[in-house]
């Protein structure tokens, strides 16, 4: 995971927006966090170690690689004491054995290569309680390549720079990888399921627009120069045809994995 290219972004790229409703009902669906002890590696700016909380742990442990991400995900995190922030990576948390009994790691493993993959599993595995509950998610190739749409506005990346999608894909595990790595690591019940998680609605097209050219969460824009990203942004509200406002949902893959 590069580390020098999430200290060097605007901290406020991976915050400023809350988690979907509907993702906190289908966490809560498959584990009762309330009273628990929950871990968010890959922590970005905070957003979901906000959700673990008000599902109920009584305590999260935000865990990123970056020193400039930590800073943002503090002042995200101000108004809720049950969440502290530390220094660490997938493969070396640096949390105590079986202190953890939710482990979330969101849009984390397309940014290791698959070698990376047994190390990083391993240390779930590890800071799991015996009963714990290891949720992934991430995209896979098949979620990628989902056309653009008035709702995947993700897909017109791809369409108006099919160059991304070569990139993107390139780092995307399949499901069958994931799940032979969870089980060599010891996890024995593996749930996959696809979700249409809900983005951000735009009341306008320049709300729109200014999202892009923001590249805000999206790690992959960083491939493309300001003037592409511009032209980007102008391209999508070209193909955007539904009235605002307009409503965002991104495709993804979690699984459930039980210690």
């Amino acid at each position: 995971m590069n580390k020098e290219f999430f200290n060097r972004i605007e901290k406020e790229t991976y915050m400023k927006r809350s988690a979907d409703p509907q993702w906190m009902d289908l966490v809560q669906s498959r584990v009762n966090i309330t009273g628990k002890i929950a871990a968010d590696i890959g922590a970005g700016g905070g957003i979901y170690s906000i959700a673990l909380a008000q599902l109920g742990a009584k305590k999260v442990i935000g865990v990123d690689i970056s020193e400039n991400m930590i800073a943002g995900a503090k002042a995200n995190c101000r108004k809720y004491p049950q969440i502290s922030f530390q220094v660490g990576t997938a493969s070396e948390s640096k949390l105590p054995d079986g202190e953890v009994d939710v482990l979330l790691e969101r849009a984390l493993i397309h940014h290791l290569k698959e070698e990376h993959l047994s190390a990083c599993f391993a240390e779930g595995k590890r800071i799991l309680d015996k009963n714990g509950l290891f949720i992934l998610q991430d995209r896979t190739m098949e979620d990628c390549a989902i056309a653009g749409s008035d709702e995947h506005i993700r897909g017109y990346f791809f369409e108006l720079f099919p160059e991304l999608l070569e990139k993107d894909i390139s780092r995307r595990h399949s499901v069958e990888t994931v799940n032979s790595y969870l089980k060599r690591a010891g996890f024995q019940t593996v749930e996959v399921i696809n979700f249409w998680e809900h983005r951000k609605t735009y009341q306008s097209l320049n709300e729109l627009k200014q999202e892009i050219m923001l590249r805000k969460g999206r790690s992959i824009l960083f491939e493309l120069a300001d003037e592409q990203v511009q032209s980007l942004a102008d391209g999508i509200g070209e193909r955007v045809t539904k009235p605002f406002p307009v409503v965002e949902r991104e495709r993804w893959t979690i699984w459930f994995a039980k210690a």
